[in-house]
């Protein structure tokens, strides 16, 4: 009778670990730089990132002018007016409503088969105050998202966006100035046993495609990045997780995984996000696309046969429709898929003020219509709830022309061979005096500038790093005012140095590089912004404004008493887009024009003219 009862245990073990197999033989794997399914054919993963969802930033919210920086203070503002459960009521309402199943039907609309899911960690965790203990309903939002995916025979890729103690101080891991992860024990710990918890609840779920570790963790140094991501890789591997894990790359690229030869690494990927025109390789241009393509593309093809491993471009996008759009995104995906890498563009969805599909777009869908806002420092709890169920309701504007080039069988044109690639301005290529009562200043120390005036219009060269958080580097040309003024320009041109160039007018109570001012500005790309520091060393806030055609960027800026009204011209109308209240900015104000370069390594120019300006 014992002989019978342990065969039987025998067989049922036998049954337990087939069955694992058998599962476990579902999952994708990489083998000589493809991903393959379980009948060795080749999975083609392309898709987007679900951003704004499960950690959210507030640019995508199109709610960062308020001086509210990251998830952790817009939640921290929820928790403090209504309590912890009210608020954690409430984004659950929000994330009922960001991501909806029509949103992934309008996702397999565009012809993709991968979700990227970012998420922060307190998705899973109550709170840093409690380590290693999961909620009572942690899995309840990557569940519904894999559910809502298998049901459309779509991939999901797990992307730890936030991780405890975060890993870049970045708002888009959940909390600005914030980088503790590399130098807490507990954190890291943390982040491994997270990682472990997330194995153990989907080590046999074929519908999850990749863990992709950490995103962006650029808070450190290479070696501390390499030594977390082969912990957690260990971890998952003693778990008999047979996913595909994805290895982060640095700023630098990923050369430091090179001859890793502590222990055997299997069914790995590595990751970049690639953004030329937006954040490095020149101006937002089918030209620098165009050297993109031609010139970077295929070192990195070069580097992945050295690594024998994919590349998950795990975010990317070409954002400006001067810059090709639909039919440039549709190369990208061509070319990565062409090399078995793959690929998720940055984002779904994005909302902006006026709504509508716009020359410069962050995603696929935005709101049709201009977007209600509500301020939740002020609103009731009920209003917040509205306005979260409001997300799930609205009308999507569809970019039509990017889902046009994603699903046709018509090929992209070929690119034209390269031009060559225009000099960097180092110093004004000439100067000359100012009209009188004009002066010039380089604010806080940045590559000198310059000006020229040509007839009635002023050519201003700038360079500096940003006018932004708490401190200014740029170029400004202004009067001295201690009397109530009106102050109009046309602006004509801006160099493309940087996406976040900067012309526009400024209103400063100093010269000083951190003093309060006001500032109406527009970027290389025609979309505006009113931004303003209220106090000396305060960190600055704004507003975004329209995106305007060139042939009709005027700004104004109205001083009574008091208070500054700023103003943009359009559709033939002065339309006011900000008030300050300057009681304490004392008796004489700096009144001008600015040119940032976004680059201190090189000048931008740009041209102002009709410059008015009335006592």
């Amino acid at each position: 009778m014992l002989d019978i009862k342990i065969k039987n245990f025998h067989i049922f073990l036998k049954l337990i670990l087939v069955t694992v197999y058998l599962n476990a033989s579902d999952l994708l794997k990489v083998k000589n730089q493809v991903i393959l399914n379980k009948e060795n054919q080749p999975v083609f993963l392309k898709g987007c990132n679900l951003g704004n969802w499960l950690i959210l930033e507030m640019w995508m919210l199109d709610y960062a002018g308020r001086g509210i920086h990251d998830q952790k203070h817009f939640i921290e503002i929820l928790e403090n007016r209504f309590g912890i459960v009210k608020a954690n009521q409430l984004m659950e309402v929000y994330r009922n409503n960001w991501i909806t199943e029509k949103d992934l039907d309008i996702i397999k609309s565009f012809g993709m088969n991968t979700l990227r899911l970012p998420f922060d960690y307190k998705i899973l965790m109550d709170s840093d105050l409690k380590p290693f203990k999961l909620k009572k309903d942690a899995w309840k939002w990557i569940d519904h998202t894999i559910n809502m995916a298998r049901k459309r025979d779509m991939y999901v890729i797990l992307d730890m966006h936030g991780a405890p103690g975060r890993q870049s101080g970045m708002d888009h891991s959940g909390e600005v100035d914030y980088n503790k992860l590399w130098d807490s024990k507990l954190y890291q710990e943390q982040t491994v046993w997270l990682w472990r918890q997330i194995s153990d609840r989907y080590r046999n779920d074929k519908t999850v495609a990749a863990y992709d570790l950490l995103n962006e963790p650029w808070g450190s140094s290479e070696k501390n990045l390499k030594n977390i991501i082969l912990r957690i890789y260990k971890e998952i591997r003693k778990n008999d997780d047979e996913h595909i894990i994805v290895f982060p790359g640095h700023r630098s690229g990923i050369d430091f995984y090179e001859n890793i030869r502590s222990i055997r690494l299997e069914n790995i990927i590595y990751t970049m996000h690639f953004y030329p025109g937006l954040f490095g390789g020149g101006p937002p241009t089918i030209y620098t696309h165009t050297d993109f393509i031609q010139n970077v593309i295929p070192l990195w093809e070069e580097k992945m046969r050295q690594f024998d491993s994919p590349l998950l471009i795990g975010e990317f996008n070409v954002v400006f429709k001067s810059a090709g759009a639909g039919e440039m995104m549709r190369r990208y995906f061509d070319i990565y898929s062409s090399n078995h890498w793959p690929a998720t563009m940055w984002s779904y969805k994005v909302f902006k003020t006026n709504g509508g599909v716009e020359k410069s777009n962050w995603g696929m869908v935005t709101n049709k219509e201009k977007l209600i806002k509500v301020d939740i420092e002020r609103a009731t709890d009920k209003e917040i709830e509205n306005w979260f169920k409001y997300f799930g309701s609205l009308e999507y504007a569809i970019d039509k022309d990017l889902r046009f080039w994603m699903t046709t069988e018509k090929n992209p044109q070929p690119l034209d061979s390269l031009p060559p690639r225009p000099p960097k301005i180092l110093s004004p290529p000439d100067m000359s005096d100012l009209p009188e009562n004009w002066l010039a200043k380089d604010i806080g120390r940045p590559l000198k500038g310059g000006e020229i005036m040509s007839g009635d219009t002023l050519i201003l060269y700038g360079g500096g790093n940003d006018i932004w958080t708490n401190t200014d580097q740029f170029r400004f040309v202004y009067q001295k005012i201690n009397t109530d003024f009106e102050f109009s320009v046309k602006i004509n041109d801006l160099l493309y140095t940087h996406s976040y160039a900067k012309a526009g007018i400024m209103v400063r109570s100093n010269l000083k590089h951190n003093s309060p001012h006001g500032i109406i500005n527009i970027f290389p790309g025609g979309n505006t912004e009113f931004g303003f520091r209220e106090k000396t060393g305060g960190h600055m806030k704004a507003n975004s404004g329209p995106n305007l055609d060139w042939s009709t960027v005027k700004f104004k800026v109205v001083k009574t008493k008091k208070v500054l009204n700023f103003y943009i011209y359009e559709n033939n109308n002065w339309i006011k887009y900000g008030e300050l209240n300057i009681e304490n900015w004392g008796e004489t104000l700096f009144v001008g024009v600015v040119a940032l370069s976004h680059d201190n390594s090189q000048l931008t120019s740009t041209k102002y003219s009709e410059i008015f300006l009335t006592k």
